[in-house]
């Protein structure tokens, strides 16, 4: 755990909570008393260097893929912490859908660890926003319970109101490459005062195509962002690229 006392404190407000409520492990397997089990953690397949070096696109084991090197991101580099398939799924659907909040702790850890190991030089953390319908209707925002213990275990300025979502999109979900972009044309907004000059991390929990994070990296970078950089705990994948991937470091606790 990073030894920062408004890490800590935050990580132990919601270890009281599990001791008030105890948890049930969400990685699906039922385990009582934990958030996140060491046998659902192993079995996460981590993704580590082998994936496009700009995007983190796992069809590419090395280098930089096609896609890349057809139409550059707006972002300077994006990585994901595991491939988005068994444990790790589940993980994402019951913080996102059922209501499971302190998931987001839980996940930010490893996370936390993988970020200081790429080595960015990062002066201020966003979570990708939420429309105000989908946030009312949800009642939290997934990204920001990932990103705000991210930010303290890094000592790095957290900043959600920088960026918002200002347009309520249909959901990804299902949506091919193309669609996925014009989906989220005009759909955030960012405020210059906080992002202009400065080196911006975008936290998400998954990615699928990118879209998302490139599109925040664009309006970031017109905002006048010196660098954006982005990283979510999942990224989706096919289950034969699993394979390839590394085994987690040690969980702690």
């Amino acid at each position: 755990m990073p030894g920062n006392l408004t890490y800590q404190a935050y990580h132990l407000i919601w270890s009281s909570l599990d001791w008030l409520f105890p948890p049930e492990c969400g990685g699906g397997c039922g385990k009582k008393g934990v958030r996140w089990c060491t046998d659902c953690y192993t079995e996460s397949h981590v993704i580590g260097d082998r994936c496009c070096q700009m995007c983190g696109d796992v069809t590419v084991e090395f280098g930089v893929c096609q896609r890349c090197q057809e139409a550059r991101p707006s972002y300077t580099q994006a990585r994901s912490w595991a491939i988005f398939k068994g444990p790790v799924r589940n993980l994402v659907h019951r913080l996102k859908y059922k209501n499971d909040m302190c998931l987001g702790d839980a996940l930010a850890q490893p996370m936390i660890h993988d970020i200081q190991r790429n080595g960015w030089n990062i002066d201020m953390l966003i979570p990708v926003p939420l429309s105000l319908a989908r946030m009312a209707e949800r009642g939290y925002n997934q990204a920001a319970l990932i990103a705000f213990p991210i930010a303290a275990g890094l000592r790095v300025p957290y900043h959600p109101k920088a960026l918002r979502k200002v347009k309520d999109t249909r959901s990804q979900v299902g949506l091919a490459y193309e669609a996925r972009k014009v989906n989220l044309l005009d759909a955030f907004e960012a405020n210059a005062a906080q992002v202009d000059g400065k080196r911006v991390l975008v936290i998400d929990d998954v990615t699928t195509s990118g879209s998302t994070l490139n599109e925040c990296a664009g309006v970031l970078k017109a905002a006048g962002a010196r660098e954006v950089y982005g990283y979510t705990f999942a990224r989706a994948a096919h289950n034969k690229l699993a394979a390839n991937a590394e085994e987690p470091p040690a969980l702690e606790n």
